[in-house]
């Protein structure tokens, strides 16, 4: 009875890896099909990620890059088909395993440096301003930050001398917004990093270039860079604000008013119930 038990176990062994069999064969007999009807078609594939700078022929010699087939109908159109199209050229940025080698990845090494001026789109010029950290946020500011910009002034009477009894007024250089979410393009020599681009570092991973200059430069529409440039550079006064932030009208401060703390309708910055939980 053993034995008979033993030789069924052992033939429906031999049908399960039969059928096993045949169904790996006929699988491998679809998948070879489809790969007989499309057109094969040698492309270089980045088989290692390469990084930012890198010489084209060094990837290929290092082994970054190897020669391998598709599908041509996935073949991209700019994919190159030899390795002297990279040569002398270097990495535009990082670029990551598993992709088709294209011919826009590299470029020469001059076309690599990122300018500031690459940095200017739609007939935008920059402009400078100089802030101590009073006036700049305390050196919070970082390339790519948007600002409210206002500029004070010695509050004069209409022929435009001094106020009598200014020492009585509590607004004695009133402030009035000039633009509005202006976005800072560099700090210092730091400027805004591109997509894809990143800042350096040093070894314990700190900013190479910290920002902690008080020049700003901005990246502004030339008329609005007049207006900057007309302004006494002791009168801007800086105010961060969030990438979200909603600019509205604000009109001149009337120097006259009840301080707001002394309203009860408003009390504090953000009205009388105070700065509402986020």
């Amino acid at each position: 009875m053993s034995s008979r038990r033993t030789l069924i176990l052992i033939a429906a062994a031999l049908v399960g890896v039969i059928a096993a069999y045949a169904l790996f064969t006929y699988v491998g007999g679809i998948e070879d099909e489809a790969n007989d009807n499309a057109e094969r078609v040698e492309i270089f594939k980045i088989v290692q990620d390469i990084p930012k700078g890198m010489f084209g022929d060094e990837a290929f010699l290092q082994g970054y890059i190897e020669q391998d087939v598709i599908a041509k109908e996935y073949r991209p159109a700019t994919a190159i088909t030899s390795e002297s199209q990279i040569e002398g050229l270097v990495a535009i940025s990082d670029l990551p395993a598993n992709q088709v080698v294209v011919s826009n990845q590299f470029v020469s090494q001059a076309e690599s440096l990122s300018t500031f001026s690459s940095l200017l789109k739609n007939n935008e010029v920059a402009i400078t301003i100089s802030v101590d950290q009073i006036r700049g946020v305390a050196g919070l500011l970082v390339p790519g930050d948007f600002v409210n910009m206002l500029v004070t002034t010695e509050e004069v009477t209409e022929e435009g001398t001094p106020v009598p009894n200014a020492g009585e007024v509590a607004y004695t250089n009133p402030a009035r917004y000039l633009y509005q979410k202006v976005q800072i393009l560099a700090v210092g020599q730091t400027r805004k990093l591109e997509p894809g681009e990143t800042a350096d570092t040093n070894a314990d991973g700190t900013p190479a270039a910290a920002a902690t200059s008080g020049l700003i430069t901005f990246v502004v529409p030339a008329d609005a860079a007049q207006r900057i440039a007309s302004i006494d550079g002791a009168g801007f006064y800086l105010t961060l604000v969030a990438k979200d932030y909603q600019p509205e009208a604000l009109g001149p401060l009337d120097t006259s008013e009840v301080l707001p703390a002394e309203d009860s309708g408003r009390l504090t910055p953000y009205g009388p119930d105070g700065r509402p939980e986020s």
